[in-house]
């Protein structure tokens, strides 16, 4: 009796003994595995290219999970994961990059290197082949299409007529050389057959009267004009209110209503044009408004 008392407190210890480990081992097993799941939840990683580069916006694919990430400004990311997934790494003008993940990825910061990819240049082929020789190979060369274009407006420019009298560099008939004996009377012919002395002067008067009447083009109009301001007294006029350019445009007006240029450039009366600009002044003064200087005495 007293054996089989021992054997059966025995047999409850060796129980509690196995029932002691077995805890134990399910303890440790999970412990193991919170800490294995507790690791595999994320992970951590970085993106650069091969020159150590970090390379930011760059898309990273779970493709168990179908989750997308994309990087921070220094290349950084985090997605969710577990062993055995594969993340699948993109950017533009690299080379993709599918990375396998193991335990070890999950115990430090996962580091992806991509490398660009390769720019291939188009091969360019010359269709000219020079000669060597320059006035044989210039005018194959194409000329720049803004280079035709131009040489073509240039060209159609130059073949339409002026809109403009081009001035002439002539010198005026007021200034040009006189030949010998010309505008003077022959005293060998007075009183013979003529008339006299009255008779050639009435047809030298005749004669200048008579002259041909031509229209004056711009440099000869521009000639005249400054021979009646060297010539005529203005102080007449500046009394008016009138200063030298007032002056010009009333010559312009005087020119254009009694046509002295047309008139008078080749034949420059001065007491005619006096009486013509002070005619002119009588009527330009009632459409343009002067205040009479006072004379000062």
């Amino acid at each position: 009796m007293v054996n089989d008392h021992y054997a059966l407190k025995f047999s409850i210890i060796l129980c509690k003994i196995k029932t002691m480990k077995l805890s134990r081992f399910f303890l440790i097993l999970l412990f193991f595995s919170i800490k294995i799941f507790a690791q595999s939840d994320y992970i951590l990683g970085n993106i650069t290219n091969e020159s150590g580069d970090k390379l930011p916006f760059a898309s990273v694919h779970n493709l168990r999970t179908d989750q997308v990430v994309v990087s921070d400004k220094i290349g950084n990311f985090a997605i969710a994961a577990k062993p055995m997934d594969e993340l699948r790494v993109a950017r533009q003008g690299y080379e993709r990059k599918v990375v396998s993940l193991n335990l070890e990825n999950f115990s430090k910061s996962l580091d992806v290197r991509l490398t660009t990819i390769p720019q291939e240049i188009e091969e360019v082929k010359l269709s000219f082949k020079p000669t060597g020789i320059l006035k044989k190979d210039v005018p194959r060369l194409n000329p720049p299409p803004k280079v035709v274009e131009l040489n073509m407006a240039m060209n159609l420019y130059m073949t339409k007529p002026l809109n403009e009298v081009t001035p002439r560099a002539t010198i005026p008939s007021a200034f040009a050389a006189r030949k010998p004996g010309e505008g003077q009377l022959n005293l060998l012919s007075i009183g013979s057959g003529g008339g006299g002395l009255l008779g050639a002067v009435a047809g030298l008067i005749t004669k200048a009267s008579s002259s041909a009447k031509t229209t004056a083009n711009y440099s000869e109009t521009q000639e005249f004009y400054k021979r009646i301001k060297s010539v005529v007294d203005i102080s007449y006029y500046t009394e008016y209110g009138l200063d030298e350019y007032d002056f010009d445009i009333f010559i312009a007006y005087a020119d254009r209503v009694h046509n002295l240029a047309n008139n008078y450039r080749n034949n420059f009366n001065k007491a005619a044009i006096e009486f013509k600009l002070k005619e002119a002044f009588a009527e330009y003064i009632k459409t343009h408004k002067f205040s009479k200087k006072q004379a000062e005495g």
